[in-house]
């Protein structure tokens, strides 16, 4: 029997696991390309629209953190879906940290105080129904897909994901620590 506390089996559980969400993930992708396409849309295109859909309009460097992206590469991504009208860009600021004159240099406490511009992408009218009517078709090829969960199945997969991404900090480093046994 194995002893799933030693490291090489935790290990080997662990790419296993590994490997099967990654293929997992690259099955969902294949199978949903091809329909966005017919859209003219990138998965990428359709992530950030959705997130702007559900969302509403935030800052290129949210938008950017939320897709684990770099800003120029969620830029790229703006520009192109900003031609065809579905997205808008708007300079705002953020009101200024208040603190104490004394913090600022002489030289700059009579200047007036600004805080930290930013640009803003939000949807326009066009692009919102045109996702709702993209959203319609895409939501039941992603339904028919996920049929193969029940419902209990999806919510553990749901849990399953969170966990993931929020991580274990203290099993992540005693993981770490561990010596590999000697073979």
């Amino acid at each position: 029997m194995d002893d799933y506390r030693s490291p090489k089996v935790r290990t080997e559980r662990a790419l296993r696991g590994y490997r099967e969400l990654l293929d997992a993930a690259d099955w969902l992708k294949r199978e949903v390309r091809m329909p966005l396409e017919s859209f003219e849309l990138t998965l990428a295109e359709f992530r950030l629209l959705d997130v702007l859909y559900r969302e509403g309009a935030l800052p290129v460097v949210e938008l950017a953190r939320r897709r684990g992206s770099e800003w120029h590469h969620v830029c790229d991504l703006i520009q192109q879906l900003e031609r065809r009208g579905w997205l808008r860009r708007a300079k705002a600021a953020l009101p200024p940290v208040d603190f104490k004159r004394a913090h600022l240099a002489k030289s700059r406490r009579n200047e007036e105080r600004r805080g930290r511009r930013l640009i803003v992408v939000g949807m326009t009218a066009e692009g919102k129904k045109f996702l709702r009517y993209v959203l319609s078709i895409h939501g039941k090829l992603v339904t028919a897909m996920m049929r193969a969960l029940d419902a209990r199945e999806m919510d553990s997969l749901f849990r399953i994901c969170r966990k993931l991404r929020a991580g274990n900090p203290a099993r992540f480093f005693r993981e770490l620590r561990n010596e590999d046994e000697e073979e």
